[in-house]
């Protein structure tokens, strides 16, 4: 007959380490992730504005555009990125009459908080904003 050999004593004492080591790396590990999301989001949001307000001022400042224009044409950027409750100014206001040479100045603002996937704990209560010059041509 074979006899059975019992477990040692050191492999009875670390049977529950595994456990205890995850629970206690998994808070930290959630807050790596989720901190990469929200750092991520919030880079693609600060992109997003800044092509719009390029755009933008592009075609404010290009010759016989208007400030409607160029505001609907931030406009269908910004909707294309899905950037939620943001606002477009142009100053000074821009008409076909515009004179050539006059400095055009687009500025967008987002808020980060509508515009976060999740908890917004990192970048709450902030908001972006992008400011793009040109000259009328």
């Amino acid at each position: 007959m074979k006899q059975s050999r019992s477990q040692s004593p050191r492999k009875e004492r670390r049977s529950g380490l595994a456990a205890v080591e995850f629970a206690l790396t998994l808070p930290l590990l959630m807050i790596l992730v989720i901190g990469s999301i929200e750092a991520s989001n919030a880079i693609f949001l600060r992109q997003a504005i800044t092509i719009a307000a390029y755009e933008t001022a592009q075609i404010a400042s290009a010759y016989g555009g208007t400030e409607i224009e160029a505001k609907n044409r931030g406009t269908e950027i910004l909707n294309s990125y899905q950037v939620k409750n943001f606002t477009i100014a142009v100053f000074p206001p821009v008409t076909a009459a515009t004179i050539p040479g006059s400095k055009i100045q687009v500025t967008i603002t987002a808020p980060s908080n509508s515009n976060s996937i999740g908890p917004a704990w990192f970048f709450k209560d902030s908001t972006f904003e992008r400011k793009f010059t040109m000259y009328r041509l």
